[in-house]
């Protein structure tokens, strides 16, 4: 019996043969094999390699038959283990290597790119320049591997479903076989299996060409929302902007979306690409702004290395805005030179996919050493001297940098500053704390005292008889304890004022006005009543008919030239302005 290609009943039993064996693998190295290899190293080196090459071998072997497929799989698996385990020797276990997780996705991501390039291979040397067939496979490995994976949930829903009805007539058997060890794996990799050749099969029906076509669609809806925010952003101070590493991501998801919608609306060919001029101005215009994006990523990436340092995320965002320039670059280049602009961006496809493929491996490897280059830049910023104690990565350092950490941990100890003796108590807490919420709780108290003290020492508190201590500013939010301190510090003439009084008739502790400065010189005005030993902030007082607090006020109050009368209540006068505090 034939399939409608020319594949018979036994290349589906072959590929789902292969697809339960590469569960039943799955399930022995993740239940069984960390008994066998005691060496956290090489039980790495054998499992990156043992699902790297299933995973490779699954994917090719739709298009090329399983034993033509194998070798590819086999270098290309082997070549990313060693990478792997290369970059694991950088840690002492394998949980501290799995919690970083930017090497396992540096190791995805170069099993995926690599894929096609073996793909290639198996045809011949030259399809290694040939565009068409590479951004085939590409997508074509993409839809099936998503069909598979649709078609072994189905499978599970009919499972679950089956053992459901069974069991109304008091029937366990799925359920004694799903209990087996190792079965839950085997069906999964058998559905797998024989879903990826059943889609093969039918790439005539279910092919990559709809979802090009409609992702086409996207293409001017996308090039509106970022032409309308160059301009904005543009109009705007980028450093307000673009301050913070969550905004480079979204910058760095936005510039990636547009680079995958240039390549879809190209196609494999001038022949497959879109026809209409409209779409083609578009995606032109798109490929032109991509360089506006890649810009504003690396200014953004650049402020917060420049504030706090770099870190493994920041440097895993700087490789990425660095391959999303590149893009960038050339699909510039190419379209300002007009001519076969789309033939050139599809040569640069080619070109980029080898530079994140080589990046990857750099990854992966000495030359790009997260863990290393991190820890040099903390310590340096640390020994410094300014870097604030909540901005120190020393739980980091000490946890999840792997031995460059612990090496900047004992640098920091026996270093410039061991005579620091608070910095040495802080990297004490770091060591012996068991979790980081564990440290940043010791650290939070640390400094909340420090940002307490902080404003203390800038608070003018009127009547001079009145007596406010640092102790009674700790159950403060820390948010508002470092803005406000930063606020008192920086505007220290006159700097933060407490007015304490009877706002309310009657016994009990006294009420006030706290004024706090801003950047322009105006004054945020909050109320603030004694209970027991803590003073408690309340509610935002605005003075009535629109008016605003500036420097002059506070300094009137300063110079005793208020008073506290009634109005429908008790408020605060400085000179016209009235205050009504909310208690």
């Amino acid at each position: 019996m034939h399939t409608q290609d020319g594949r018979t009943v036994a290349g589906r039993a072959e590929m789902a043969v292969i697809g339960a064996i590469a569960g039943l693998a799955i399930w022995a190295l993740v239940e069984h094999l960390s008994d066998v290899i005691t060496h956290p190293h090489v039980y790495l080196a054998v499992t990156s390699f043992v699902a790297g090459f299933f995973a490779v071998l699954l994917g090719l072997s739709g298009p090329y038959r399983v034993v033509r497929a194998a070798l590819p799989a086999l270098w290309l698996s082997a070549v990313a283990a060693l990478l792997l385990t290369w970059a694991g020797w950088r840690f002492d276990t394998l949980d501290a290597f799995a919690e970083a997780m930017h090497p396992i996705l540096a190791w995805a991501v170069f099993v995926s790119i690599g894929t096609p390039f073996a793909a290639a291979l198996l045809r011949d040397h030259h399809s290694l320049r040939d565009y068409g067939h590479l951004f085939d496979v590409s997508w074509s490995i993409l839809v099936r591997y998503s069909a598979g994976w649709l078609f072994a949930g189905l499978s599970w829903a009919v499972l679950f479903m089956s053992h459901a009805l069974l069991e109304i007539v008091g029937l366990t058997i799925i359920e004694d076989i799903l209990d087996i060890d190792g079965v839950p794996f085997v069906i999964t990799g058998f559905a797998l299996g024989l879903g990826l050749s059943v889609v093969h099969e039918m790439r005539e029906y279910l092919s990559p060409f709809l979802v090009l076509r409609l992702l086409r669609l996207l293409v001017p809806v996308v090039l509106a929302v970022v032409l309308i925010f160059v301009v904005a952003a543009l109009l705007q101070d980028p450093g307000k902007l673009f301050g913070n590493l969550s905004r480079t991501a979204t910058l760095l998801f936005v510039g990636l979306a547009m680079i995958c919608l240039v390549s879809v609306s190209l196609d494999r060919g001038d022949a497959d690409a879109v026809r209409s001029q409209w779409m083609r101005l578009c995606t032109a215009a798109l490929a032109l702004l991509l360089p506006v994006i890649a810009g504003l990523a690396i200014y953004a990436l650049s402020l917060r290395v420049g504030q706090y340092g770099w870190t493994p995320s920041r440097l895993a965002a700087a490789c990425t805005a660095g391959v999303v320039a590149l893009y960038a670059l050339t699909y510039a280049v190419a379209v300002v030179l007009r001519g076969p602009w789309m033939a050139r961006i599809r040569q640069a496809n080619i070109l980029a996919a080898v530079v994140v493929l080589a990046t990857a491996a750099a990854w992966l490897s000495p030359l790009l050493n997260a863990e290393q280059i991190s820890s040099d830049s903390q310590v340096a910023r640390i020994e410094s001297g300014d870097v604030a104690a909540q901005d120190m990565a020393l739980y980091e350092l000490a946890h999840e940098w792997g031995k460059p950490g612990q090496a900047g941990i004992a640098v920091l100890k026996s270093g410039a500053v061991q005579g620091d003796t608070a910095l040495q108590a802080s990297v004490a807490r770091a060591l012996s704390a068991g979790s980081r919420w564990q440290f940043e709780r010791g650290e939070a108290g640390r400094g909340t005292e420090t940002l307490a003290a902080e404003i203390h020492a800038h608070l003018t508190v009127l009547p001079q008889s009145a007596s406010v201590s640092v102790d009674m500013l700790q159950n403060w939010p820390r948010y508002r304890l470092r803005d406000w301190s930063k606020s008192c510090a920086d505007n220290a003439d006159p700097g933060c004022v407490l007015l304490l009084d009877r706002f309310e008739t009657g016994p009990g502790d006294p009420q006030g006005l706290l004024f706090i400065p801003d950047q322009s010189r105006k004054f945020d005005v909050l109320s603030v009543f004694v209970n027991g030993g803590d003073l408690v902030i309340g509610e935002y007082v605005t003075p009535f008919g629109d008016k605003e607090v500036t420097v002059e006020e506070v300094r009137s109050i300063l110079a005793g030239r208020y008073e506290v009368a009634p109005s429908s209540r008790r408020s605060l006068w400085v000179g016209d302005v009235e205050l009504f505090p909310e208690f």
